[in-house]
């Protein structure tokens, strides 16, 4: 690496930085306006109930940061919780055991990262359509088995494991905390994560350093997966029932949180503490305009904007 290049590594690092300073200074700008002007925003019931709200958020945000940071995209990450659930609450209906039932929702959230990383890292096909493609088999198949409607949990096990509270703390928040733990040691601390951003960054160079971009590409896609996984379970639990539609409106917000927490676009970098504190921005924001009384299409439009000053933010910073 010569002098440019080190130097423009050193900005494009600083630039970071900033970025993610900058989101912990609005978010706390945010946080402290609300407390102040929106009555009712600054009590424990309400602290607990975003931190409950971006459990999901964070649990998504966490799973397609891998695949982001390797290059890619995964548009499945609502269709595949959604599946997973179906096939839970069937059986839990049906009487099955509840660890049977967690292990077959399990092996299918594999089964479905393993199609979009094999497909993608062997055809040379954009993840976009690749995923977008299972997603609506997904979808369809949740539609099928559903027979179109939610089915309800009535199992008290499961919805003490995964959206009960211990000593008034909620369940959901514990997963979130252990999943950004491991997702973080995984990403920033591991060989499998490095080499998710070298092939993010070059997918040609990684393959002449001896890295088997393929194997690394379906890792990613599955660990995802196992995200969505475990985000279907969270918003099962939380509903007390397993609906074809479930999460359908948080893939996007779960991208927007990535985004605007460093992971770039474009691969190469990720960051699992960034996507935590844009979840909790973006729930935040959510939850202050519903005490406000604020249309929903207003949390759309200011969401969609934040993406595109992200991404713009990102273009300018590789120029």
């Amino acid at each position: 690496m010569n002098a440019s290049e080190q130097v423009n590594k050193q900005r494009r690092n600083l630039w970071l930085v900033s970025q993610e300073s900058l989101l912990v200074y609005i978010t706390l700008i945010f946080f402290l306006i609300f407390s102040v002007v929106a009555k009712g925003f600054f009590t424990l019931e309400n602290i607990l109930t975003i931190l409950r709200s971006m459990s999901i958020i964070t649990v998504l945000g966490i799973g397609i940061s891998f695949v982001i940071t390797a290059g890619e995209i995964d548009l499945s990450i609502s269709a595949v919780p959604a599946l997973s659930g179906a096939v839970l609450a069937i059986l839990l209906e049906k009487g099955f055991n509840i660890i049977l039932a967690l292990l077959a929702a399990i092996v299918i959230a594999i089964i479905c990262g393993l199609v979009n990383g094999i497909i993608v890292a062997n055809t040379g096909l954009p993840s976009i359509i690749v995923t977008l493609a299972t997603s609506m088999i997904a979808s369809g198949i949740t539609y099928i088995v559903t027979k179109q409607a939610p089915i309800v949990i009535t199992n008290q096990g499961f919805l003490n494991i995964f959206g009960g509270n211990i000593f008034g703390f909620p369940v959901m928040v514990l997963w979130m905390l252990l999943a950004s733990i491991i997702g973080y040691i995984l990403l920033h601390k591991t060989k499998i994560g490095r080499n998710i951003a070298f092939i993010g960054e070059n997918k040609v160079a990684s393959y002449y350093a001896g890295i088997k971009v393929d194997i690394v590409l379906v890792s990613a896609f599955v660990v995802c997966a196992l995200y969505s996984w475990l985000g279907g379970m969270l918003g099962v639990a939380q509903a007390s029932n397993a609906a074809p539609w479930m999460l359908s409106n948080d893939m996007m917000t779960a991208i927007a949180a990535t985004i605007i927490g460093g992971t770039s676009f474009t691969g190469g970098k990720g960051n699992i503490g960034g996507t935590i504190i844009g979840a909790f921005f973006l729930t935040m924001l959510s939850n202050g305009f519903l005490i406000f009384g604020i249309e929903q299409w207003v949390l759309y439009l200011v969401n969609g904007t934040v993406i595109l000053i992200a991404l713009t933010a990102q273009y300018l910073r590789r120029k």
